[in-house]
């Protein structure tokens, strides 16, 4: 029986149990559907104010209550009038308060910590005709982007926002700063680049010719740049930009290391400027001068635009009506003209920035930071880097003699060229090639020249080079005014072969300069048997 009667005792309580869990499974049903009716229904207002009338904004930035007030229409800031405001940036904070609507509203509470709002991470105070409103701004609900925010005056009232009322005013204080563009470098007119640093300081200078550049230490000594790598430099300059604004006016220059700047980058270019046709020459006519002196009102009226010298011909004639004519012509542009202008642009690199970026100054006032990646493009090189690497470029056109001594053997190829007119007067010059004074097939020729003063060096030694054998092939050119230069080749190691010119060591793929010998060669080996003497039929009977 105690059996039985306790089976039954646990059949009750079973069925009590299952009947609390039906209830509250109800109840917590009926709750959420509450719940999810109300956030889908009609939001709350919590805060309305048209942007024209705020007339203040005072939030937290960087740990320190700021204050952005409207002056004529502008914002500035309270404390320090001549900070650069970005007058956008303040008027987006300001609209972002016109219409505060909560998705929920947690009313009676009691522990404000919950909520983040007992130690608010943020505080907005916005002033308007009509008074001053304070929000608190508590934690972020990062699952569902919103924020809990509170007014100052309503303790227990607790609003669920977006975060786009509140994010406006989570920035640092120069992301409310309106920086100026880091100046335009077309890097197409790029003329100079001098790098001054501790070590690897440089000059790159365009030549004359406009295609090639020269690169040296320190103006003396120059070499022969490679055109590629005075390209990366020019174009790194053309990339140039700002990445954060740091500093209005910095009166310390030394917190950003520019007080003695890592690289000093300066850089000589060109830039295309609208000149207004008045004022290229003071001297075009004393009349237009007179006209522009007693004629204050009308020249403001056009906004500077010159007088067309038809107008001031017309009107010395009485002509009134087609002076203003001739005026009006001139108002459409007609006379602006384009020069160029040399301009120079100094920048000063400093200390790493935070983020990894680094500080600059154009102005030694303004400071911002700049790309470390970019920046690298310019000042991380030496001289050395922007070397050429084309082992010596002889052109054939200016060859005189060339001689070349390999496997113990010595060959002199001579150049003669012919001009000749023809009956319509048009001049052709042929280039004739003589091995030890035999005419050679131009081609073969060209094809072994071609290979040797294209050769190319996959880099070059900046220290001191002592052969470690003999040379392997010795070329002398000789151009058309007697000028020699001499390039040497020897075995480096199992990779490179060595190419040296004067002091200058490149040292060049083995199998480049293999190539090389081989088209030697056949240019020697075919100059050979066509020197042979031809054996007759009665030598062979």
């Amino acid at each position: 029986m105690k059996k039985s009667t306790k089976l039954v005792s646990a059949v009750v309580v079973l069925a009590v149990l299952g009947g609390v869990y039906v209830g509250l499974n109800t109840y917590v049903t009926k709750e959420e559907s509450t719940e999810s009716s109300s956030e889908e229904g009609s939001k709350t207002e919590v805060y309305s104010a048209k942007t024209d009338d705020i007339k203040s904004l005072e939030f937290i930035i960087d740990k320190k209550d700021t204050v952005f007030e409207k002056k004529d229409d502008s914002w500035v800031k309270k404390d320090e009038t001549a900070f650069p405001v970005n007058q956008t940036t303040l008027d987006s904070a300001a609209s972002a308060l016109e219409k505060v609507e909560a998705d929920r509203v947690l009313e009676n509470v009691d522990d404000l910590t919950e909520y983040g709002l007992d130690s608010p991470s943020n505080s907005v105070t916005v002033t308007t005709d009509d008074g001053t409103t304070k929000f608190n701004i508590g934690d972020e609900n990062t699952s569902t982007n919103q924020y809990y925010i509170a007014k100052d005056d309503e303790d227990s009232t607790v609003y669920v926002v977006s975060s786009s009322a509140v994010t406006p005013f989570m920035n640092s204080l120069y992301d409310y700063a309106q920086g100026e563009d880091f100046p335009t470098i077309d890097s197409s007119t790029v003329k100079k680049v001098q790098v001054s640093q501790d070590e690897d300081s440089y000059i790159l200078e365009e030549n004359s010719d406009g295609a090639t550049w020269d690169v040296s230490t320190d103006g003396s000594d120059k070499e022969t740049a490679d055109t590629t790598a005075a390209g990366n430099v020019t174009s790194g300059l053309g990339s140039l930009a700002y990445d954060q604004f740091t500093d209005y006016n910095a009166k310390d220059l030394s917190k950003y290391g520019l007080d003695k700047p890592y690289a000093t980058i300066t850089v000589d270019y060109q830039e295309e400027a609208e000149n207004d046709s008045s004022d290229e020459s003071e001297s075009d006519s004393e009349a237009s001068e007179s006209v522009t002196e007693d004629n204050t009102d009308s020249a403001e009226d056009n906004s500077g635009d010159s007088i067309d010298s038809t107008a001031s011909d017309d009107s010395s004639s009485g002509d009134s009506s087609e002076s203003e004519d001739a005026a009006d012509s001139s108002d459409t542009g007609d006379s602006t003209e384009t020069t160029t202008v040399d301009k120079q642009l100094v920048i000063c690199v400093g200390d790493n920035a935070d983020d990894g970026s680094m500080y600059v100054t154009i102005d030694n006032k303004q400071v911002y930071t700049m790309s470390t990646d970019t920046l690298s493009a310019i000042i991380d090189k030496k001289a050395s880097d922007l070397w050429s690497l084309i082992v010596n470029y002889q052109s054939v056109k200016t060859m005189d003699q060339l001689q070349v001594t390999y496997a113990g053997d010595t060959h002199t190829v001579n150049v003669s060229r012919e001009t000749s007119t023809d009956d319509d007067g048009n001049e052709t010059e042929t280039t004739t090639y003589k091995l030890d004074g035999n005419e050679v097939d131009s081609t073969t020729f060209t094809t072994f020249y071609n290979k040797l003063v294209n050769m190319a060096g996959q880099k070059r030694l900046t220290e001191s080079y002592t052969p470690a054998a003999d040379a392997e092939m010795k070329v002398v050119f000789t151009d058309t005014d007697n000028n020699q230069t001499t390039v040497t080749f020897y075995s480096y190691d199992t990779n490179y072969y060595a190419a040296v010119v004067d002091n200058k060591v490149f040292l060049v793929n083995k199998m480049t300069v293999k190539e090389m010998f081989t088209a030697y060669e056949t240019l020697v080996n075919g100059n050979a048997e066509a020197t042979e003497t031809p054996t007759t039929t009665a030598e062979a009977e």
